[in-house]
This record gives structure tokens, C-alpha cells and sequence, in this order.
């Protein structure tokens, strides 16, 4: 049973399970689909009815089951392992399951904990954060390239930090931090009008999900290492 339980095959099933529940979500989905991006992911999860959520919940399951999974293939190769071979060899894929373990407890807690809101703001407003902090938000700017069409904006943050103004600029793709939320600008309206659609987001999981990354990464890295090093066959 322990040996089944930690066995590639099983794993490559449920990632198989996992790919197609997420793909028959994507075309199965009903209206209330859309608002999935709306709210953390357990909130979203219990207010949606089975009927449309249905493919959610295996897609869950079949999760928890790869991380047991994983949990299990780590330790019995760690035991059976451990002393016959380089510890390089035996550390490299459980750098890659701890990060892949990890990355999967980050979007736990942002589908426990998440925050998001969206809203239009014209220039000049003051935003308050949900922690209290505020920012205004002037300097509206937008670049349009020869078609006329918008190639680049960004938008002046201005707060206060110990006792003094501070000046950030927010960009698409850049966005402002603080007090663990995320100021991101997703739109500028066109001239003479001067509103920004702006979101406040906060991500309890996001430093985990890169720690998690990070440790995949040096994985495969340290795996690279160990297959050059060895003689070929």
C-alpha cells in the first residue's frame, strides 16, 4: 500500500487528473465561473452551488492526494537511499518536492486569506487601504504611440513614511506595496477624462509560492549538476 502510495505511476495520474478536471472546469463552468478571480478560492468554493463547482472540489482532491503523494515517495526514497548513494544525487528531487509542496501550501493560504478589491478612482483621490494606511494617487500619464493607441500610463503615488511625503509611480506590471497589500494600476482612462481603474490586492501565499519556486528551481539545478558529473552508459 505505502509502496502504491508513493509510486510515480500514482502521480502521474493525478497530475493527469488535476490537468483534465481544470480543463473540463474552463468549458463546464457556469455563471458564476466568472466571479472565481472575485474573491479568495474557499470563499468562492462555498458559496457556488456543486452543480458548477463540482470540478473544483475533485480537482482539490486529487491535490491533496499528490501531495501525499509526494510526501511519501520523499520519504521512501530518503530511507531506502540514504547512505548508498551521493547526498547531492539524493537531495536534488526532494529540493524539487519540497518546492512543488510548498508551492501548494501558498495557494492554501491565498485561498483562505486573499484579499481584492477594484475600484475607479479620478486623480487626485485619496485610497485607504483595508489596514488604514491611505495614499492619493495624481499625476495621471499616458503615452500613445502613432496609431493612437495607448502604449504606456502610470500614475503618482504619494504617502506618508515616518514622518515624511514619499513619491512611488505605479505602473502596469509595476505595482505599489504596502502594509502587505499591493496597489496595481490595470487602466487609465483616455483625455479629457481623468479616472484610473486601480485594484488592492493582498496575497498571504506570495512568499511561500517563491520560496517554494526558488527551491524547485535550485532542484532541477543541483539535478543538472549530478547528471553531467555522471560517466555515460
Amino acid at each position: 500500500m505505502m509502496r502504491w502510495l508513493g509510486s510515480l505511476n500514482l502521480g502521474l495520474w493525478l497530475m493527469s487528473g488535476v490537468i483534465l478536471l481544470l480543463g473540463a472546469g474552463s468549458f463546464a463552468g457556469g455563471e458564476g465561473a466568472a466571479t472565481i478571480n472575485e474573491m479568495p478560492l474557499l470563499t468562492w468554493l462555498r458559496e457556488m452551488p456543486l452543480s458548477e463547482s463540482w470540478w473544483l472540489w475533485l480537482a482539490v482532491l486529487l491535490l491533496v492526494l499528490l501531495a501525499v503523494n509526494t510526501i511519501t515517495c520523499s520519504l521512501q526514497t530518503i530511507f531506502r537511499r540514504y547512505g548508498q548513494v551521493r547526498l547531492s544525487s539524493l537531495l536534488a528531487p526532494q529540493l524539487m518536492h519540497l518546492g512543488f509542496l510548498l508551492v501548494v501550501l501558498a495557494h492554501l493560504l491565498s485561498a483562505a486569506g486573499s484579499e481584492k478589491g477594484t475600484m475607479q478612482v479620478p486623480e487626485g483621490a485619496v485610497v485607504e487601504f483595508p489596514g488604514g494606511s491611505t495614499v492619493r494617487l495624481d499625476r495621471f500619464s499616458q503615452e500613445v504611440g502613432p496609431m493612437g493607441m495607448p502604449t504606456d500610463y502610470h500614475v503618482r503615488v504619494r504617502y506618508l513614511a515616518d514622518g515624511r511625503e514619499v513619491d512611488r509611480t505605479v505602473a502596469p506590471n509595476h505595482p505599489f506595496f504596502l502594509d502587505g497589500y499591493g496597489l496595481y494600476l490595470k487602466e487609465l482612462a483616455p483625455p479629457p477624462m481623468r479616472m484610473a481603474l486601480v485594484e488592492i490586492h493582498r496575497e498571504p501565499g506570495a512568499g511561500v509560492a517563491l520560496a517554494g519556486a526558488l527551491l524547485f528551481m535550485a532542484g532541477n539545478v543541483l539535478l543538472l549538476v549530478v547528471r553531467r558529473g555522471q560517466p555515460a552508459s
